[in-house]
């Protein structure tokens, strides 16, 4: 019975304190992404870590992020980022018959993906605020 109790406590004991280590801490990271002078509108920014949890945001109409990783706009974990920003045409108006199967992008194809990305990020111990100034290809 003694046994039985002991374990017990014991197993409350680990569920009250966690099962291994917490999440990682986040910090807030807010900014805007930039194109030919004007506010890209719609899009995904995504901040891909060498290891880790990457963090995400929708571009709002305005061409401002906040970023997400756990729980919405907590932000990202401090460390360094490829940043790969995805954002096409919005075709939401359009006749479904009107519409292709995917819509072009509004960006220049190299920033959509993290192996042609030349965009970089440090998230700081601290709240960021990081723009992002897309430039056309040469």
């Amino acid at each position: 019975m003694r046994t039985g109790l002991s374990i017990g406590l014991l197993l409350v004991a680990f569920l009250i304190g966690g099962c291994g280590p917490g999440r990682p801490r986040t910090v807030p990271v807010r900014g805007t992404v930039m194109y030919q002078g004007k506010p890209v509108p719609n899009g995904t920014v995504l901040f891909v870590p060498q290891s880790g949890q990457e963090a995400t945001g929708e571009i709002q109409p305005d061409g401002s992020y906040t970023l997400t990783t756990f729980v919405p706009k907590d932000g990202a974990v401090p460390g360094h980022y490829t940043v790969v920003i995805v954002a096409r045409e919005d075709t939401s108006q359009r006749l479904p018959e009107d519409r292709n199967p995917l819509p072009p992008p509004i960006v220049p194809i190299r920033y959509t993906s993290i192996a042609t990305s030349p965009l970089r990020a440090e998230v700081k111990d601290q709240e960021n605020v990081l723009e992002f100034v897309l430039e056309r290809n040469n």
